[in-house]
This record gives structure tokens, C-alpha cells and sequence, in this order.
């Protein structure tokens, strides 16, 4: 399995998973939220052509997971992927393009198996993503507002995980946003602090992860590095627990299964 990330922040967010397979290869976009010229040409910088998707999964409908999707699928003619509940926010119909996810049923997209996980988040009907290879699997959770006990076994299972880490307590309470949207964000249906995300990991994580991604920071309140030492400190791991290491806004960062599995688990990594 290889996961490429194109973007994750509040601004945008993308991400491909490829898979090898006996019946062949297999190429998945989850989310389509930064410019659209930038992801066709991470795509084809990552082997993926025009037309050489072989599925769209959107989590939901919040515009920094779906900004690109219109006029990317006037390049992209593969099958669509939403909960019922994100296809009527998006004004969607099943068709021969949209495909209904389920949430906790697994479908087959080529060599994949994806199960889409339901989250707390304020949006009609937003989910998670566990992608299994048959060897290899990915837990993705970018935007949860609270721990819910559906996302435990899913990133347990997983070799890497990618959860969000939006905010750092203090800079959000320190900031210029407005108290209702301060509150919106710590709810139990905004998004997962730092602390929190830390937390979870600690409880959670199972010995067969051996990387973290930390996943849609805020621009304004959190930095990379505040992220990646307070989920290291959180989980308290020592030099044999798994690589932490937050996601680039604007850049790619990828992750190549067969290399990760090999290498000797060690915490934390150097920022760029």
C-alpha cells in the first residue's frame, strides 16, 4: 500500500491510497479539497492520469473535503462514494457516478476493502475510513469532535493511522475567534485537540502501528511542532513506539508501506 497526502489542514484536504493486487492495481482519492490544479498534478506526479481513478470516496460535505470534486470529475470518470447522508447535503442522486457508502459495511473497490466508519462531527452524515490491502491497513479520520468508540478498533488494527490533531487548547482560547465558534470547534461534534488526540492514541493503539500522521491542523490555532510534541508526550511511548509525524499543509507526504514495515520503530521524526 502506498498513501500519498496532497493536503490536510482546515484549507484543504486530499488524499490517494494504490494498492497492488493479483487483479491488478487500484487507485482511490479520499476527499477532493484543495485546488483542482494541484491535485491533478499530485495525481499524475503519484502515476494516476486523467481517468485513471478507479474510485471517489468523499467523508463529507464540508467544503475543505469536496472543493474540487465539480470540476474534478470532468477529469476523473470513475464511480463517487457518500453516505446517503452527505449525498442529499451535496444535492446528489445515486446514479451510475454516485455510489452509496453505508457506514460499518465494507465494499471492494479493486484490490481495497473500505469500510466507512460513522464520526462526531457536525455534518449530515460524515464518516471514517479503514482501508485494508488484504496485508496492510490505513485507519483515516480527519475531522471528529470526540473519541467515539466506533474509530477504537479501526485504529487499533492499523499500521498507519491518521487522525486529526486541529487545535492546541490554549492558542484556540487565546485567539480572535468568536466564543461561538470557539465552542463549536470543542464540541463533541467539532474537532479533536491535541491533547485529546494524544490521549486517544495512548489508549488505543494496538503494536501494529508504526506510524502516526496528525491530520488537519488549524492555520490559526495550532503549529506542526506544538502538535507533534504534545501527541509524543501524550503517548509516552519510548523509543520503540510508532513515528509521529503531523501532516504538511500545502506539500506532499507519502507513505510507502514496504519501507515503513522494515525499518526499526522509533518516536518521533525530524520536521522539515
Amino acid at each position: 500500500m502506498r498513501v500519498t497526502s496532497f493536503g490536510s489542514g482546515s484549507s484543504g484536504n486530499a488524499l490517494l491510497i494504490q494498492a497492488e493486487g493479483a487483479a491488478g492495481s487500484t487507485s482511490v482519492l479520499i476527499d477532493a479539497g484543495i485546488p483542482v490544479r494541484r491535485l491533478r498534478a499530485g495525481l499524475a506526479a503519484a502515476g494516476v492520469p486523467d481517468d485513471g481513478l478507479d474510485a471517489i470516496l468523499v467523508s463529507h460535505e464540508h467544503h475543505d473535503h469536496i472543493s474540487a470534486l465539480p470540476r474534478l470529475v470532468r477529469y476523473q470518470r470513475c464511480p463517487i462514494f457518500a453516505t446517503s447522508g452527505t449525498m442529499r447535503a451535496l444535492d446528489v442522486a445515486a446514479t451510475d457516478r454516485w455510489e452509496r457508502l453505508v457506514p460499518e459495511y465494507s465494499c471492494r473497490i479493486g484490490t481495497l476493502t473500505i469500510t466507512p466508519i460513522a464520526v462526531p462531527h457536525d455534518a449530515a452524515e460524515p464518516v471514517g475510513f479503514l482501508v485494508d490491502d488484504g496485508t496492510v491497513r490505513t485507519a483515516i479520520f480527519t475531522d471528529l469532535g470526540s473519541t467515539a468508540s466506533l474509530v477504537r478498533d479501526p485504529i487499533a488494527q492499523a499500521h498507519l493511522v491518521i487522525l486529526e490533531a486541529n487545535y492546541d487548547i490554549e492558542m484556540l482560547e487565546r485567539g480572535p475567534y468568536p466564543a461561538r465558534l470557539k465552542r463549536r470547534i470543542r464540541s463533541g461534534h467539532g474537532h479533536l485537540s491535541n491533547a485529546e488526540c494524544g490521549d486517544f492514541l495512548a489508549e488505543t493503539l494496538g503494536s501494529t502501528t508504526v506510524d502516526i500522521w496528525l491530520a488537519h491542523l488549524s492555520e490559526n490555532n495550532n503549529r506542526p511542532k506544538l502538535a507533534e510534541e504534545t501527541v509524543v508526550q501524550r503517548l509516552g511511548s519510548g523509543p520503540s513506539g510508532p513515528r509521529v509525524q503531523p501532516m504538511p499543509r500545502h506539500r506532499p507526504v507519502v507513505w510507502e508501506a514496504a519501507s515503513a514495515l522494515q525499518r526499526p520503530r522509533q518516536l518521533g521524526f525530524l520536521f522539515p
